[in-house]
């Protein structure tokens, strides 16, 4: 059997002392991430500090998704995964050269890159770079080559995003240092 709940009604004192929110945004406050004495962040903003913490963000964010990538791209090394699918075949090389490459490129590069990003090393970037601009050059100028396998629309924009962000990273983060050096 339910509870009942006796809620006592609002006196004209709660009432009176009640005042409505305004909903203007000019009055919102910008929230960044700060650090306490300890280094630790004491609230959390969408907004990065600066270069190095927008990049720690970005490869925090890409390496787990790099990595399933090589993962999900992996079986068909060996026939069994989603382009041989596709392609309907059970073997990787009954794939066309252009998959073949494709394809080993992710099962091979997905995981480079993931523990490239997660260590912060240059080989991340350079080869979430490699992969991005494959799929993206293969998927936009040569769809045919892949055929019957094709790289959606929405993978091909996130890669065109994945790699313009970066780009905008990486020159902040140059930026940053010039004016440091200054």
């Amino acid at each position: 059997m339910l509870a009942r709940c006796h809620l006592s009604p609002p006196t004209r004192a709660t009432l009176a002392s009640h005042k409505p929110r305004s909903l203007s945004f000019e009055r919102a406050p910008i929230v960044r991430a700060s650090k306490d004495d300890d280094g630790a962040s004491s609230s959390f903003s969408l907004v990065p500090r600066d270069a190095e913490d927008g990049l720690s963000r970005y490869r925090a964010v890409l390496a787990p998704l790099f990595f399933a990538g090589g993962a999900l791209h992996a079986p068909d090394v060996f026939g069994a995964g989603p382009i041989s699918h596709v392609c309907d075949v059970n073997a990787f090389a009954d794939l066309s050269a252009p998959l073949q490459a494709l394809t080993l490129l992710w099962a091979c590069g997905g995981p480079v890159a993931a523990v490239g990003l997660l260590r912060a090393s240059f080989i991340g970037d350079v080869a979430v770079t490699a992969i991005a601009s494959a799929e993206i050059i293969i998927g936009v100028d040569f769809p045919s080559a892949i055929a019957p396998a094709e790289i959606p629309a929405p993978i091909l924009c996130a890669q065109v995003i994945n790699l313009s962000s970066l780009i905008a990273l990486r020159s902040w983060e140059t930026y940053e240092k010039k004016k440091a050096i200054e």
